[in-house]
Protein backbone atom coordinates (compact mmCIF):
# COMPACT_ATOMS: atom_id res chain seq x y z
CA UNK A 1 0.00 0.00 0.00
CA UNK A 2 1.41 3.41 -1.00
CA UNK A 3 1.35 5.26 2.32
CA UNK A 4 4.89 5.38 2.08
CA UNK A 5 1.69 35.54 23.66
CA UNK A 6 0.40 36.43 26.55
CA UNK A 7 1.34 33.02 27.72
CA UNK A 8 3.36 33.95 30.81
CA UNK A 9 0.46 35.81 32.39
CA UNK A 10 -1.80 32.94 31.43
CA UNK A 11 0.58 30.44 33.05
CA UNK A 12 0.81 32.49 36.25
CA UNK A 13 -2.97 32.76 36.35
CA UNK A 14 -3.24 29.03 35.75
CA UNK A 15 -0.95 28.20 38.63
CA UNK A 16 -3.05 30.43 40.86
CA UNK A 17 -6.18 28.60 39.75
CA UNK A 18 -4.68 25.19 40.44
CA UNK A 19 -5.36 25.38 44.17
CA UNK A 20 -9.10 25.72 43.68
CA UNK A 21 -9.63 23.89 40.40
CA UNK A 22 -9.68 20.14 39.75
CA UNK A 23 -6.91 18.79 37.46
CA UNK A 24 -7.71 19.59 33.85
CA UNK A 25 -9.33 22.93 34.60
CA UNK A 26 -12.90 24.09 35.05
CA UNK A 27 -15.72 22.03 33.56
CA UNK A 28 -13.24 19.66 31.94
CA UNK A 29 -16.02 17.26 30.97
CA UNK A 30 -17.64 19.92 28.77
CA UNK A 31 -14.53 20.69 26.77
CA UNK A 32 -13.36 19.73 23.31
CA UNK A 33 -10.72 17.05 23.89
CA UNK A 34 -7.47 17.20 21.95
CA UNK A 35 -5.41 14.01 21.87
CA UNK A 36 -1.68 14.69 21.60
CA UNK A 37 0.33 11.55 20.89
CA UNK A 38 3.98 11.65 21.92
CA UNK A 39 6.99 9.46 22.67
CA UNK A 40 8.39 11.20 25.73
CA UNK A 41 8.74 9.11 28.89
CA UNK A 42 10.16 9.82 32.33
CA UNK A 43 10.92 13.43 33.25
CA UNK A 44 10.25 14.51 29.67
CA UNK A 45 6.76 13.04 29.79
CA UNK A 46 6.10 14.70 33.14
CA UNK A 47 7.06 18.07 31.66
CA UNK A 48 4.65 17.56 28.75
CA UNK A 49 1.88 16.72 31.20
CA UNK A 50 2.63 19.85 33.24
CA UNK A 51 2.53 22.04 30.13
CA UNK A 52 -0.76 20.46 29.07
CA UNK A 53 -2.17 21.09 32.57
CA UNK A 54 -1.15 24.75 32.39
CA UNK A 55 -2.88 25.07 29.03
CA UNK A 56 -6.00 23.32 30.29
CA UNK A 57 -6.17 25.63 33.31
CA UNK A 58 -5.69 28.74 31.18
CA UNK A 59 -9.00 28.48 29.30
CA UNK A 60 -12.27 26.55 29.40
CA UNK A 61 -12.86 25.56 25.77
CA UNK A 62 -10.28 22.83 25.13
CA UNK A 63 -8.69 20.03 27.09
CA UNK A 64 -5.41 18.58 25.81
CA UNK A 65 -4.82 14.94 26.67
CA UNK A 66 -1.15 13.95 26.17
CA UNK A 67 -0.94 10.22 25.40
CA UNK A 68 2.39 8.43 25.66
CA UNK A 69 2.77 5.90 22.85
CA UNK A 70 6.13 4.34 23.74
CA UNK A 71 9.37 5.00 21.88
CA UNK A 72 9.56 6.71 18.52
CA UNK A 73 9.27 3.47 16.54
CA UNK A 74 6.12 2.60 18.43
CA UNK A 75 4.77 6.12 18.01
CA UNK A 76 5.40 6.01 14.25
CA UNK A 77 3.70 2.63 13.85
CA UNK A 78 0.67 3.68 15.87
CA UNK A 79 0.27 6.91 13.92
CA UNK A 80 0.41 5.04 10.62
CA UNK A 81 -2.11 2.46 11.82
CA UNK A 82 -4.45 5.19 13.07
CA UNK A 83 -4.26 7.06 9.76
CA UNK A 84 -5.05 3.89 7.81
CA UNK A 85 -8.00 3.22 10.09
CA UNK A 86 -9.23 6.81 9.99
CA UNK A 87 -9.00 7.04 13.77
CA UNK A 88 -5.97 9.28 14.09
CA UNK A 89 -5.25 11.72 16.91
CA UNK A 90 -5.62 15.45 16.43
CA UNK A 91 -1.91 16.12 16.78
CA UNK A 92 1.37 14.30 17.38
CA UNK A 93 5.12 14.51 17.57
CA UNK A 94 6.75 13.65 14.25
CA UNK A 95 10.15 13.59 12.61
CA UNK A 96 10.56 15.64 9.39
CA UNK A 97 10.72 12.51 7.24
CA UNK A 98 7.39 11.40 8.73
CA UNK A 99 5.91 14.84 8.08
CA UNK A 100 6.99 14.68 4.44
CA UNK A 101 5.10 11.41 4.04
CA UNK A 102 2.00 12.61 5.89
CA UNK A 103 1.92 15.80 3.82
CA UNK A 104 2.40 13.97 0.54
CA UNK A 105 -0.55 11.68 1.16
CA UNK A 106 -2.88 14.36 2.45
CA UNK A 107 -2.94 13.46 6.13
CA UNK A 108 -1.20 16.56 7.47
CA UNK A 109 -2.80 19.99 7.71
CA UNK A 110 0.02 22.55 7.29
CA UNK A 111 0.63 24.95 10.13
CA UNK A 112 0.71 27.73 7.53
CA UNK A 113 -3.06 27.42 7.13
CA UNK A 114 -3.62 28.08 10.83
CA UNK A 115 -1.15 30.96 10.85
CA UNK A 116 -2.81 32.66 7.88
CA UNK A 117 -6.16 32.55 9.68
CA UNK A 118 -4.84 33.73 13.05
CA UNK A 119 -4.56 37.53 13.48
CA UNK A 120 -2.74 37.01 16.80
CA UNK A 121 0.13 35.05 15.28
CA UNK A 122 2.20 36.94 12.73
CA UNK A 123 5.53 37.29 11.00
CA UNK A 124 7.22 38.48 14.15
CA UNK A 125 6.32 35.20 15.82
CA UNK A 126 7.76 33.14 12.97
CA UNK A 127 10.89 35.33 12.97
CA UNK A 128 11.31 34.54 16.67
CA UNK A 129 11.81 30.83 16.01
CA UNK A 130 15.38 29.76 15.30
CA UNK A 131 15.82 30.02 11.50
CA UNK A 132 17.23 26.49 11.16
CA UNK A 133 14.11 25.12 12.84
CA UNK A 134 11.73 26.99 10.56
CA UNK A 135 13.78 25.79 7.59
CA UNK A 136 13.51 22.18 8.77
CA UNK A 137 9.74 22.47 9.25
CA UNK A 138 9.19 23.97 5.80
CA UNK A 139 8.31 21.31 3.21
CA UNK A 140 7.30 21.27 -0.44
CA UNK A 141 3.54 21.05 -0.86
CA UNK A 142 2.78 18.03 -3.09
CA UNK A 143 -0.02 19.78 -4.99
CA UNK A 144 1.27 23.32 -5.45
CA UNK A 145 5.01 22.67 -5.41
CA UNK A 146 5.40 25.65 -3.09
CA UNK A 147 7.41 25.70 0.11
CA UNK A 148 5.04 25.70 3.06
CA UNK A 149 5.43 25.65 6.84
CA UNK A 150 4.07 22.17 7.55
CA UNK A 151 4.87 21.70 11.26
CA UNK A 152 6.42 23.62 14.13
CA UNK A 153 9.49 22.61 16.17
CA UNK A 154 9.17 21.01 19.58
CA UNK A 155 11.83 18.81 21.18
CA UNK A 156 14.97 19.82 19.32
CA UNK A 157 18.44 18.74 20.38
CA UNK A 158 21.93 19.43 19.08
CA UNK A 159 24.99 17.23 19.25
CA UNK A 160 27.76 18.27 21.61
CA UNK A 161 31.00 16.92 23.01
CA UNK A 162 30.60 15.75 26.60
CA UNK A 163 33.79 16.04 28.65
CA UNK A 164 34.83 14.97 32.13
CA UNK A 165 35.92 18.48 33.07
CA UNK A 166 37.58 17.38 36.28
CA UNK A 167 39.94 15.01 34.50
CA UNK A 168 40.55 17.39 31.62
CA UNK A 169 41.68 20.18 33.95
CA UNK A 170 43.78 17.78 36.04
CA UNK A 171 45.69 16.97 32.85
CA UNK A 172 46.49 20.65 32.33
CA UNK A 173 43.91 21.38 29.62
CA UNK A 174 42.51 24.86 30.22
CA UNK A 175 40.30 24.83 27.12
CA UNK A 176 38.28 22.02 25.49
CA UNK A 177 39.36 20.50 22.17
CA UNK A 178 38.31 22.58 19.16
CA UNK A 179 39.78 20.48 16.34
CA UNK A 180 39.94 16.78 15.50
CA UNK A 181 43.65 16.79 16.30
CA UNK A 182 43.01 18.25 19.76
CA UNK A 183 40.20 15.78 20.37
CA UNK A 184 42.54 12.91 19.55
CA UNK A 185 45.26 14.32 21.79
CA UNK A 186 42.94 14.76 24.77
CA UNK A 187 41.69 11.19 24.28
CA UNK A 188 45.31 10.03 24.38
CA UNK A 189 46.03 12.10 27.49
CA UNK A 190 42.93 10.84 29.28
CA UNK A 191 43.50 7.15 28.60
CA UNK A 192 44.87 5.24 31.58
CA UNK A 193 46.48 1.78 31.42
CA UNK A 194 47.37 0.14 34.75
CA UNK A 195 50.92 -1.09 35.12
CA UNK A 196 51.26 -4.53 33.59
CA UNK A 197 47.83 -4.38 31.93
CA UNK A 198 47.22 -4.59 28.19
CA UNK A 199 43.96 -2.68 28.07
CA UNK A 200 42.97 0.68 29.54
CA UNK A 201 41.06 0.99 32.77
CA UNK A 202 39.88 4.41 31.55
CA UNK A 203 39.34 5.33 27.90
CA UNK A 204 39.54 8.81 26.49
CA UNK A 205 36.57 8.37 24.18
CA UNK A 206 33.72 6.05 23.21
CA UNK A 207 31.12 6.04 20.44
CA UNK A 208 27.93 4.16 19.69
CA UNK A 209 28.04 2.34 16.32
CA UNK A 210 25.18 4.28 14.75
CA UNK A 211 24.74 6.66 11.85
CA UNK A 212 24.71 9.74 14.11
CA UNK A 213 28.42 9.67 14.96
CA UNK A 214 29.19 9.51 11.23
CA UNK A 215 26.72 12.30 10.42
CA UNK A 216 28.08 14.54 13.17
CA UNK A 217 31.67 14.15 11.99
CA UNK A 218 30.70 14.54 8.33
CA UNK A 219 28.94 17.79 9.18
CA UNK A 220 31.97 18.90 11.17
CA UNK A 221 33.96 18.31 7.99
CA UNK A 222 31.57 20.51 6.02
CA UNK A 223 29.39 17.92 4.30
CA UNK A 224 26.15 15.99 4.79
CA UNK A 225 25.21 12.43 3.85
CA UNK A 226 23.02 13.42 0.91
CA UNK A 227 21.28 16.32 -0.84
CA UNK A 228 17.55 16.04 -0.27
CA UNK A 229 16.74 18.26 -3.27
CA UNK A 230 18.74 16.41 -5.90
CA UNK A 231 19.09 13.03 -4.20
CA UNK A 232 22.85 13.18 -4.68
CA UNK A 233 24.62 10.88 -2.22
CA UNK A 234 27.66 12.08 -0.30
CA UNK A 235 28.50 9.12 1.96
CA UNK A 236 31.35 8.08 -0.33
CA UNK A 237 32.95 11.50 -0.82
CA UNK A 238 36.44 12.23 0.45
CA UNK A 239 35.10 14.51 3.21
CA UNK A 240 32.75 11.81 4.48
CA UNK A 241 35.40 9.10 4.24
CA UNK A 242 37.88 11.26 6.11
CA UNK A 243 35.32 11.70 8.88
CA UNK A 244 34.71 7.94 9.09
CA UNK A 245 38.43 7.18 9.09
CA UNK A 246 38.90 9.59 11.97
CA UNK A 247 36.13 8.00 14.04
CA UNK A 248 37.52 4.51 13.38
CA UNK A 249 41.02 5.59 14.45
CA UNK A 250 39.59 7.22 17.57
CA UNK A 251 37.61 4.19 18.76
CA UNK A 252 39.22 1.20 17.07
CA UNK A 253 42.81 2.06 16.18
CA UNK A 254 45.91 2.69 18.22
CA UNK A 255 47.30 6.15 18.87
CA UNK A 256 50.80 6.45 20.25
CA UNK A 257 50.94 2.70 20.65
CA UNK A 258 47.77 2.39 22.68
CA UNK A 259 44.02 2.14 22.24
CA UNK A 260 42.28 5.32 23.41
CA UNK A 261 38.64 4.59 22.61
CA UNK A 262 36.14 1.83 22.08
CA UNK A 263 32.66 1.08 20.72
CA UNK A 264 29.80 0.94 23.20
CA UNK A 265 26.31 -0.18 22.16
CA UNK A 266 24.63 0.99 25.38
CA UNK A 267 23.82 4.58 26.26
CA UNK A 268 27.09 6.40 26.87
CA UNK A 269 25.88 8.39 29.85
CA UNK A 270 26.18 5.19 31.89
CA UNK A 271 29.88 4.54 31.20
CA UNK A 272 30.57 8.28 31.38
CA UNK A 273 29.07 8.46 34.87
CA UNK A 274 30.89 5.33 36.03
CA UNK A 275 34.17 6.95 34.88
CA UNK A 276 35.03 4.42 32.24
CA UNK A 277 35.34 7.08 29.53
CA UNK A 278 36.37 10.73 29.51
CA UNK A 279 34.47 12.01 26.47
CA UNK A 280 31.67 11.17 24.08
CA UNK A 281 29.53 12.87 21.46
CA UNK A 282 25.75 12.79 21.75
CA UNK A 283 22.70 15.02 21.70
CA UNK A 284 21.63 17.40 24.43
CA UNK A 285 18.84 14.96 25.26
CA UNK A 286 21.55 13.24 27.34
CA UNK A 287 21.76 16.14 29.82
CA UNK A 288 19.41 14.72 32.48
CA UNK A 289 20.86 11.23 32.03
CA UNK A 290 24.38 12.54 32.57
CA UNK A 291 23.23 14.26 35.72
CA UNK A 292 21.73 11.03 37.04
CA UNK A 293 24.76 8.93 36.08
CA UNK A 294 27.44 11.35 37.28
CA UNK A 295 25.83 12.69 40.42
CA UNK A 296 28.50 14.55 42.41
CA UNK A 297 31.42 12.34 41.40
CA UNK A 298 32.96 14.89 39.04
CA UNK A 299 32.25 18.02 37.03
CA UNK A 300 31.12 17.49 33.45
CA UNK A 301 30.70 19.96 30.62
CA UNK A 302 29.20 20.12 27.12
CA UNK A 303 31.08 21.85 24.30
CA UNK A 304 30.66 22.36 20.54
CA UNK A 305 31.74 19.32 18.52
CA UNK A 306 35.35 19.78 17.33
CA UNK A 307 35.70 20.43 13.60
CA UNK A 308 38.23 19.32 11.01
CA UNK A 309 41.22 21.64 11.17
CA UNK A 310 39.17 24.17 13.08
CA UNK A 311 37.17 25.00 9.95
CA UNK A 312 33.61 26.30 10.14
CA UNK A 313 31.65 23.06 10.33
CA UNK A 314 28.05 22.37 11.21
CA UNK A 315 26.53 20.40 14.06
CA UNK A 316 23.63 17.99 13.84
CA UNK A 317 20.20 19.06 15.07
CA UNK A 318 17.65 16.32 15.62
CA UNK A 319 14.34 15.84 17.37
CA UNK A 320 10.70 15.91 16.48
CA UNK A 321 8.23 18.59 15.58
CA UNK A 322 4.52 18.89 16.23
CA UNK A 323 1.92 18.46 13.49
CA UNK A 324 -1.87 18.57 13.17
CA UNK A 325 -3.82 15.99 11.17
CA UNK A 326 -6.78 16.09 8.85
CA UNK A 327 -9.55 13.58 9.53
CA UNK A 328 -10.81 15.25 12.72
CA UNK A 329 -13.45 17.95 13.24
CA UNK A 330 -12.35 21.49 12.54
CA UNK A 331 -12.97 22.56 16.13
CA UNK A 332 -10.47 19.92 17.30
CA UNK A 333 -7.93 21.14 14.75
CA UNK A 334 -8.38 24.67 16.06
CA UNK A 335 -7.85 23.46 19.60
CA UNK A 336 -4.67 21.71 18.51
CA UNK A 337 -3.46 24.96 16.98
CA UNK A 338 -4.17 26.86 20.20
CA UNK A 339 -2.14 24.28 22.13
CA UNK A 340 0.66 24.39 19.56
CA UNK A 341 0.96 28.15 20.10
CA UNK A 342 1.05 27.60 23.86
CA UNK A 343 3.55 24.73 23.63
CA UNK A 344 5.96 26.71 21.43
CA UNK A 345 5.59 30.03 23.25
CA UNK A 346 8.74 31.59 24.73
CA UNK A 347 7.63 30.77 28.28
CA UNK A 348 6.74 27.15 27.63
CA UNK A 349 9.76 26.37 25.45
CA UNK A 350 11.87 27.89 28.24
CA UNK A 351 10.22 25.60 30.79
CA UNK A 352 10.70 22.63 28.45
CA UNK A 353 14.40 23.43 28.02
CA UNK A 354 14.99 23.81 31.75
CA UNK A 355 13.11 20.59 32.52
CA UNK A 356 14.66 18.37 29.85
CA UNK A 357 17.85 19.77 28.33
CA UNK A 358 16.21 20.16 24.91
CA UNK A 359 16.82 23.38 23.03
CA UNK A 360 14.42 26.32 23.16
CA UNK A 361 12.61 26.80 19.85
CA UNK A 362 12.12 30.56 20.28
CA UNK A 363 15.02 33.00 20.46
CA UNK A 364 13.11 35.24 22.89
CA UNK A 365 13.15 32.41 25.44
CA UNK A 366 16.42 34.04 26.55
CA UNK A 367 14.32 36.95 27.83
CA UNK A 368 12.25 34.75 30.15
CA UNK A 369 13.79 35.45 33.58
CA UNK A 370 13.90 31.82 34.72
CA UNK A 371 15.54 30.76 31.48
CA UNK A 372 18.07 33.61 31.53
CA UNK A 373 19.03 32.53 35.05
CA UNK A 374 19.32 28.93 33.84
CA UNK A 375 21.71 29.98 31.08
CA UNK A 376 23.84 31.94 33.57
CA UNK A 377 23.86 29.07 36.04
CA UNK A 378 24.45 26.16 33.64
CA UNK A 379 27.37 26.83 31.29
CA UNK A 380 26.89 23.37 29.78
CA UNK A 381 23.43 24.23 28.54
CA UNK A 382 24.48 27.71 27.44
CA UNK A 383 27.28 26.18 25.36
CA UNK A 384 24.78 23.87 23.69
CA UNK A 385 22.32 26.68 22.89
CA UNK A 386 25.17 28.66 21.31
CA UNK A 387 25.67 25.91 18.70
CA UNK A 388 22.21 26.50 17.20
CA UNK A 389 23.70 29.21 15.00
CA UNK A 390 25.60 26.53 13.07
CA UNK A 391 23.10 23.68 13.34
CA UNK A 392 21.98 21.62 10.35
CA UNK A 393 19.49 18.82 9.95
CA UNK A 394 19.27 15.43 8.25
CA UNK A 395 17.64 15.08 4.82
CA UNK A 396 13.84 15.12 5.09
CA UNK A 397 13.16 12.57 2.37
CA UNK A 398 10.42 10.02 3.00
CA UNK A 399 12.85 7.13 2.74
CA UNK A 400 15.35 8.56 5.22
CA UNK A 401 14.73 5.88 7.84
CA UNK A 402 15.75 3.22 5.31
CA UNK A 403 18.89 5.22 4.52
CA UNK A 404 19.71 5.49 8.22
CA UNK A 405 19.47 1.74 8.63
CA UNK A 406 21.80 1.12 5.69
CA UNK A 407 24.42 3.62 6.86
CA UNK A 408 24.21 2.46 10.48
CA UNK A 409 24.90 -1.12 9.39
CA UNK A 410 28.00 -0.08 7.46
CA UNK A 411 29.25 2.32 10.16
CA UNK A 412 28.96 -0.45 12.72
CA UNK A 413 30.95 -2.80 10.48
CA UNK A 414 33.70 -0.19 10.13
CA UNK A 415 33.92 0.68 13.82
CA UNK A 416 33.99 -2.98 14.82
CA UNK A 417 36.81 -3.65 12.35
CA UNK A 418 34.86 -5.91 10.00
CA UNK A 419 35.47 -3.76 6.92
CA UNK A 420 37.22 -0.61 5.73
CA UNK A 421 35.51 2.79 5.25
CA UNK A 422 35.88 2.79 1.45
CA UNK A 423 34.26 -0.61 0.94
CA UNK A 424 31.53 0.14 3.48
CA UNK A 425 30.52 3.46 1.95
CA UNK A 426 30.62 2.05 -1.57
CA UNK A 427 28.09 -0.56 -0.45
CA UNK A 428 26.06 2.10 1.35
CA UNK A 429 26.00 4.34 -1.72
CA UNK A 430 24.78 1.50 -3.94
CA UNK A 431 22.15 0.47 -1.41
CA UNK A 432 20.87 4.05 -1.12
CA UNK A 433 20.58 4.29 -4.89
CA UNK A 434 18.47 1.15 -4.80
CA UNK A 435 16.22 2.66 -2.13
CA UNK A 436 15.80 5.80 -4.23
CA UNK A 437 14.91 3.79 -7.32
CA UNK A 438 12.34 1.69 -5.46
CA UNK A 439 10.81 4.82 -3.90
CA UNK A 440 10.54 6.48 -7.30
CA UNK A 441 9.04 3.36 -8.87
CA UNK A 442 6.53 3.08 -6.03
CA UNK A 443 5.30 6.65 -6.52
Amino acid sequence: MRFFIHVLSVAVLAMGMAACTPPGGPAAEDRIEIEFWHGMGGAQGRSINEIADLFNQSQDRYRVAPIYQGNYNSLSQKIIASLYAGRNPVMAQMYPSWSARYLRYGYLKPMAEFIEADPDFGREDIADFYPVMIEENTLTHPETGEEILATLPFNKSVYVLYVNQTRMEALGWEEPPRTWEELMQLAVDMTEIPTGASTPSFYGFAARPFVEIFTVKAMAAGTNLMDEETGEIYVNTEEALEALRFIRRLVAGEVGGRKVGYVESDYLSNVFGSERIGMYISSTASFPFNDMAVGNQFVWRAYPVPTRGGQEGRTLMQGTNVGIFHGVPQEKQQGAWEFTKFLTSPEMTAKWGIDTGYMPVRQSAAEVPEFAEHLDRDVRYANAVSTLERAAFEPRVMYWESVRQVVTREVEAVLLGRTDPESAMTRAENAIKGIQQRTLAGG
